[in-house]
């Protein structure tokens, strides 16, 4: 498999609401939502669009504290936490932000509600740095913050990664992909996938290898046969 990534629809749509807030116009807010399914692609799309635009990227845990998100974005920025408290950790954070506009990005949002603190300081290192602070998370995720308007009301931009189209998929196969996958076996795979991009690169990669071990430099529905694509496939709906 080749180390590129696909440019499908949700990373356009991903790279555009990033660019808007990164050339917002004065005051206006600069928060993104990036949301979506498990195996959408979230993740594998930030973390590409984290170096191209040198933006600091912290991933949440579900053992999270206020203190513990200031820590990883210290380390994330080159410097260890310090310990004269949260706030001076966040003036560390904001003057480093702000100096050079660096976007802050944080994977599985979805554990910062557990502490609705971790969620003040975000909104506050956003409104003293200026930068886009960009949330990414499960499906859902925008409904809860419905009940945070503080919060909800400086999001400008939100993406929603959509299961992938059958145009999606060719686009993946041909940039990952080291061998030829015909349509009718592509098909199959997208079907089987249902719209997760997560599964068709599992499935691309399996194909890939029986096709390397035969010596093909194409395979089709017929040369793969009965095989399955993956162990367990996705029961139904966005999986």
């Amino acid at each position: 498999m080749k180390n590129k990534m696909a440019i499908v629809k949700n990373v356009l749509n991903l790279r555009a609401a990033y660019d808007a807030l990164a050339q917002r116009a004065h005051g206006v807010e600069g928060m993104g939502l990036v949301h979506g399914f498990t195996g959408a692609g979230k993740s594998t799309a930030i973390a590409w669009l984290k170096n191209k635009v040198d933006a600091i990227y912290v991933r949440a845990t579900a053992t999270w504290t206020p203190s513990a998100m200031l820590g990883a974005l210290m380390l994330e920025l080159g410097a260890q936490p310090l310990a004269r408290g949260g706030a001076a950790m966040v003036e560390f954070i904001v003057k480093q932000l702000a100096e050079r506009n660096r976007a802050l990005f944080v994977d599985e949002a979805d554990y910062l509600f557990s502490n609705l603190k971790m969620l003040e300081t975000l909104r506050d290192i956003h409104d003293l740095s200026k930068s886009p602070v960009v949330m990414i998370g499960m499906e859902g995720i925008e409904r809860r913050l419905v009940h945070r308007q503080q919060l909800a009301r400086r999001i400008t931009q939100w993406v929603e990664f959509l299961p992938s189209d059958a145009e999606d998929a060719r686009v993946l196969a041909n940039d990952v992909c080291e061998v030829d996958v015909a349509d009718d076996l592509l098909g199959d795979l997208h079907g089987a996938a249902k719209g997760s991009m997560g599964l068709m690169v599992n499935g691309l990669a399996k194909i890939e290898a029986f096709a390397k071990a035969n010596g093909w430099k194409k395979i089709d529905r017929e040369r793969w046969g009965n095989r399955q694509f993956f162990l367990v496939p996705p029961a139904g709906g966005r999986k």
